[in-house]
């Protein structure tokens, strides 16, 4: 465990030490459980939002820490749907649950490192009430850009690891690549991780970065020219541009990889090796296991966080009106449906 994840566990045990003569609760339904409390602390009232840390630990390892990856939970204070022991809390309070290993091994959902006779356990820092869920949400966008830095770095330490611990197939892919590119006559530039980017069309300004949103229309094919994918062509039923959250890997690695070599205006081709695409499982039916893949790019803007928090925004607004738009003629339909089995409605 490192040094700054041991502090973090030391100061949460702190936080716990005050009640460590106090004995588990158990509930009805089974779950042992203990309070810390801060009665000077603010008590919950239904429409309040939690801001919620949880740190969760077996033994002396910490398995998740939401302080750690800068993710707390934003919760409603809910008393219908909250367990109870959830229901009497202040802000300040720690609440700490408690699971038997015994428990979890008993139905073969347990990991490889728990033994029997232990306990995982689960304290929930109640760290802060919000009057509505708009100041809820407030707070929550402000851990958004740390969270999306630390779950972007822990992603590509997985994959430069995984690269380091694949010599064989990172050598047949680099070899497959390049005979298809000499075969047709494609000239481009290895990235660190082994994609190969071939530049069209040059772009202007800076290559894209880290923190950028690239707006791209691409057409995805396997290297025997078979198409996958594509936002150009409209038989695949969605033409609008892709934004691509360099931070976020909601793409295949390859994208983000190659992409890091284009700018604004862009257009090429990126190949990428099947261990930064879908890999050993590939994507039935179209893409076989450890296949590598080829994409068209083309990079038509470079916009910023808060242009794309915009457009997700506008997406989703509008995915609503469609879904509202689509229940709302089911629902028509129903009554009609109904209408005509009534007696003396005719035919």
């Amino acid at each position: 465990m490192n040094k700054s994840i041991y502090l973090l566990a030391a100061a949460f045990l702190f936080i716990a030490s005050g009640c460590n003569e106090q004995k588990f609760i158990k509930d009805k339904d089974g779950s042992e459980y203990k309070i810390i409390r801060n009665e000077n602390g603010k008590k919950a009232v239904p429409g309040d939002f939690m801001q919620i840390n949880v740190l969760a630990k077996y033994k002396d390892s910490v398995l998740f820490s939401s302080v750690e990856a800068s993710q707390p939970s934003f919760v409603p204070y809910d008393t219908m749907q909250l367990p109870p022991y959830f229901k009497d809390v202040h802000e300040g309070d720690s609440l700490v649950l408690r699971q038997s290993t015994d428990s979890i091994l008993k139905y073969g959902q347990g990991a490889p490192f728990m033994q029997k006779g232990e306990y995982i356990y689960r304290t929930f820092k109640f760290v802060k009430l919000f009057p509505s869920k708009e100041a809820a949400d407030s707070a929550a966008k402000s851990y958004q850009p740390a969270a999306k830095k630390i779950h972007s770095e822990k992603i590509v330490a997985n994959i430069e690891k995984e690269i380091s611990s694949n010599d064989s197939l990172v050598k047949a892919d680099e070899k497959t690549i390049t005979d298809y590119m000499a075969k047709h006559n494609l000239k481009g530039t290895k990235t660190k991780w082994g994609t190969y980017v071939v530049i069209e069309t040059p772009g202007a300004g800076p290559m894209i970065g880290d923190t950028d949103v690239a707006v791209v229309k691409y057409t995805g094919r396997t290297l025997d020219d078979s198409t996958f994918d594509s936002n150009t062509d409209t038989k695949f039923g969605h033409p609008e541009p892709l934004y691509v959250d360099m931070n976020e890997y909601r793409v295949i690695p390859g994208w983000i990889d190659g992409l890091k070599m284009m700018q604004k205006g862009t257009k090429g081709k990126i190949l990428i090796p099947s261990y930064l695409a879908w890999g050993k499982n590939g994507m039935a039916p179209k893409i076989a296991p450890y296949a590598n893949v080829m994409f068209d790019i083309e990079v038509t803007d470079v916009v910023g966080q808060e242009a794309y928090q915009k457009e997700m925004e506008r997406q989703q607004a509008q995915m609503q009106q469609q879904r509202q738009m689509m229940e709302q003629i089911q629902k028509m339909q129903q009554q009609q449906q109904q209408q005509k089995q009534k007696p003396g409605s005719g035919k």
